[in-house]
């Protein structure tokens, strides 16, 4: 009988493992989900309609391949409206998706500081495409992962690039009170002085996101008559606004715009041609120049249309992330623990990006750089690439 017994309970813990297969993995499920969380409505829908459409790109070549070990891999949109609330809410969905084991995004720094610690509470990676506030990776929180480079190393390039190129004596700073401009206009400012500039060569104020005139503060920088406004701000619309009203009040100041303005249609078209010879900055390279990028841009064009620049990094992004997620389950320990693990292992990816893709302990993009665009009829030409020297 006690033979019998132990007969038995060796073929119950038999089929009790075997449901979590070789290795004592978690059976493996019908399908994989790999959420995209951005801001799907309003002002910068465009970029990140970009970003979700390029991820879905990536989505669509895994599964025709046969997905991850012949699962399926759907893509979940998480909408946050740039709503810090609402980030917190597609936060808490996806963490409680038992079939999530990723998520590209937030894309922005208010919205990925907000949600930041419910990704990390849950275990779920999330990697973004451009959020640069550099304390999202300084909190030792170890989920969070981006292919772009932070504030301090973008901030430190453009003071460079405006001191040695454009070579002004004064310079006028207009920003959002959000954490993505708050931080790119600090760490530029710094980096202006570092350079050689007096406080009373800077011209320092803030301004509304979404507002239809920034009359009232461009005429206070009339006033201080700069050879430079940096203009921060996170929307492509914002930025057309205030290019059209510089050119309109005769402010002779070399417009500088931040990467949201990098959008065709919603800052170079809209601006009516007020944005000619403007500058943006930008985390992406132009990949028309890079071979590697032709068949991603073949695809996006054929079924989207035109790309901006926010679409590149999301393709890479999305597809490092399901590299991890591919390992996970080839090596029967698909968690969203292991997933982890092997994002943050991640070392030299070669993708479409023109560099290589290896994360640092924090999960910051090691030797990231900041490419600086001009606006020459009606697209973007890349004139420099800057890496703090």
């Amino acid at each position: 009988m006690k033979k019998l017994m132990s007969v038995v309970f060796l073929l119950m813990l038999g089929t009790g493992l075997g449901f979590l297969g070789p290795g004592y993995c978690a059976e493996m499920p019908k399908v994989i989900h790999v959420g995209n969380a951005g801001a799907f409505t309003g002002d910068a829908a465009a970029p990140c309609m970009e970003i979700f459409n390029s991820s879905q790109i990536a989505v669509d070549e895994w599964n025709e391949k046969g997905g991850i070990k012949g699962r399926k891999i759907e893509q979940i949109m998480g909408d946050d409206a740039m709503d810090p609330a609402q980030a917190v809410n597609v936060a808490q969905k996806f963490c409680a998706d038992d079939l999530m084991y990723g998520v590209v995004g937030p894309p922005m720094s208010h919205t990925a500081q907000a949600s930041l610690k419910i990704y990390s509470g849950c275990g779920l990676v999330n990697i973004t495409t451009s959020a640069s506030k550099p304390s999202l990776t300084d909190q030792g929180t170890k989920s969070f992962f981006r292919v772009n480079a932070r504030d301090d190393a973008h901030g430190w390039n453009c003071a460079l690039f405006i001191k040695r190129n454009l070579k002004p004596k004064r310079v006028a700073v207009l920003n959002e009170k959000t954490a993505y401009c708050e931080s790119i206009a600090d760490e530029t400012i710094k980096g202006l002085k570092k350079l050689g500039m007096k406080d009373a060569d800077i011209m320092q104020d803030t301004i509304v996101a979404g507002t239809k005139d920034f009359s009232p503060v461009l005429t206070k920088v009339k006033a201080f008559n700069p050879d430079v406004l940096f203009f921060v701000a996170i929307t492509a619309p914002d930025n057309a606004i205030a290019v059209r009203q510089v050119k309109e009040l005769g402010i002779r100041a070399t417009y500088f715009g931040t990467e949201g303005a990098r959008d065709k249609k919603d800052f170079i078209q809209a601006a009516e041609g007020a944005a000619e010879g403007a500058y943006v900055y930008h985390f992406a390279p132009d990949v028309f120049a890079i071979s590697e990028a032709a068949n991603y841009i073949k695809k996006f064009e054929a079924k989207y249309g035109t790309i901006s620049g926010f679409g590149p990094p999301a393709y890479e992004a999305m597809n490092i992330l399901l590299t991890a997620i591919d390992k996970a389950a080839k090596s029967n320990k698909l968690t969203r623990k292991e997933v982890l693990k092997n994002m943050a292992q991640t070392k030299n990816y070669k993708g479409i990006l023109g560099f290589p893709v290896t994360f640092d302990k924090k999960g910051d993009l090691e030797g990231g750089a900041t490419y600086i665009f001009r606006v020459e009829g009606n697209n973007f030409k890349q004139i420099a690439v800057m890496t703090g020297k």
